[in-house]
């Protein structure tokens, strides 16, 4: 097939970014001819990413509506193929307003984090025009689809993947770069820092319950892997950890320069390595990418029991909280119990001091995690999928080269 892929760009440093960088050029290699459309890290512009897959700068609107459906189209409907032209976004689908996405077959990655599918989610997949696929990207997103009316016919599942390659147990000096103790407990925290009406990932709740944390044990550090000076309407990281009392002295901060451009994802799977866990407790996830590649690298992690984190826990632990309501996309999240990820993390400080049973805890994790290698996740899922989806497109309307060229000609 002619595939338009719309996502952040490959090298964005983003987990939509990192799922296209692994799953577009196994597309390509298994045929299809795919160019990426970016909503995020590239403007203004084409080039050639990697042999035959072109990148497409993304529009003036917030999320590309007045470029990338013409360029999706514009894409599929050359005729140098006797494949069919097929849509794939991987991305947030209630942000796609354009009519023009009417007119093209759309199967959308779609990431579910909340409990009961926002109205304009189930109003994307219901819209008139040529077919629209939903890909779930976790077991959880996949349930909540079919119980909002989403047709079984027309719902698949693909959780997200890692490169096995990169994300596995590796020694580093990270520790000394950072200034941690070998021996002291470290707490990794790579996540977003953006927006606070409300804020999702949950920085106050799981920041507050460190500092409680951290208190009781003078050994206990936390790295935190993301931008520090809320810039993107987010947390201002040194200022709320001021306001808590936490001991500033044992937070160390990505550094910052590197952090905005982009750091070699090699260079984060050592510091989950030397990690003793992660922090992640959100309030919800469409799947929640450092969850598996902590554990790819050895390192057991905490999240909130909620949407679709608690299906990705092979090893570690699962907090609850207080169902709490967004007005804005019409769901339930989650607020997580500090009690509870203090609690969490005090599990964490006592595994670390029993040898064995550490060990035990990151060989359960790496065995886990190998569950979402790319080239696993892409054999048994996405090759049966867009095998699938190739025969429905001609009933959704689609058109085969014949067709178009006649269309063309008219």
């Amino acid at each position: 097939m002619r595939i338009g892929w719309t996502s952040n760009a490959p090298w964005a440093p983003t987990g939509y970014g990192t799922q296209t960088n692994e799953i577009v050029p196994r597309l390509a290699a298994d045929g299809h001819k795919v160019s990426v459309m970016a909503n995020y890290g590239f403007a203004g512009s084409t080039m050639e990413w990697r042999p035959g897959i072109p990148v497409m700068g993304q529009g003036l609107d917030a999320y590309s509506n007045d470029l990338t459906p013409s360029q999706i189209l514009d894409w599929i409907n050359k005729t140098d193929t006797d494949g069919l032209g097929l849509g794939i976004s991987l991305y947030d689908v209630w942000v796609y307003k354009s009519p023009q996405w009417d007119e093209i077959p759309m199967a959308s990655w779609t990431p579910v984090d909340h409990k009961g599918v926002p109205e304009e989610v189930i109003g994307w997949f219901n819209r008139k025009g040529k077919g629209k696929w939903a890909i779930a990207m976790s077991r959880f997103g996949e349930q909540e689809l079919l119980d909002a009316g989403v047709e079984r016919s027309r719902l698949f599942y693909a959780p997200h993947s890692i490169d096995l390659n990169i994300f596995k147990p590796t020694p580093s000096k990270i520790r000394m770069e950072l200034g941690v103790p070998e021996g002291a407990h470290l707490t990794i925290c790579p996540q977003a820092n953006k927006g606070v009406t409300p804020i999702r990932k949950a920085w106050p709740e799981l920041l507050l319950a460190w500092s409680r944390f951290a208190q009781k044990h003078t050994d206990a550090y936390l790295y935190l892997h993301t931008e520090i000076l809320g810039l993107a309407n987010g947390v201002k990281m040194e200022r709320f950890l001021r306001n808590i009392n936490a001991p500033l002295e044992r937070i160390k901060f990505a550094p910052q320069f590197n952090y905005r451009q982009g750091l070699d994802p090699s260079i984060l799977a050592k510091c989950y390595s030397t990690s003793d866990v992660l922090l992640q407790p959100s309030k919800g996830e469409g799947f929640g990418l450092p969850v598996i590649e902590s554990q790819a690298c050895g390192t057991p992690v905490i999240v909130t029991n909620w949407t679709a984190m608690p299906e990705l826990v092979g090893s570690g632990w699962k907090v609850g909280g207080q169902p709490e309501w967004d007005e804005f996309q019409t769901g339930w999240w989650m607020t997580p119990n500090v009690d509870e990820i203090v609690d969490a993390l005090e599990q964490s400080y006592a595994l670390k001091a029993d040898t064995e049973k550490s060990k035990a805890a990151s060989e359960a994790a790496v065995t886990f995690a190998s569950n979402y290698s790319t080239d696993k996740v892409y054999a048994e899922h996405w090759r049966p999928i867009l095998k699938q989806i190739e025969s429905e497109i001609p009933k959704a309307g689609g058109m085969n080269r014949q067709q178009r060229r006649a269309a063309f000609v008219k």
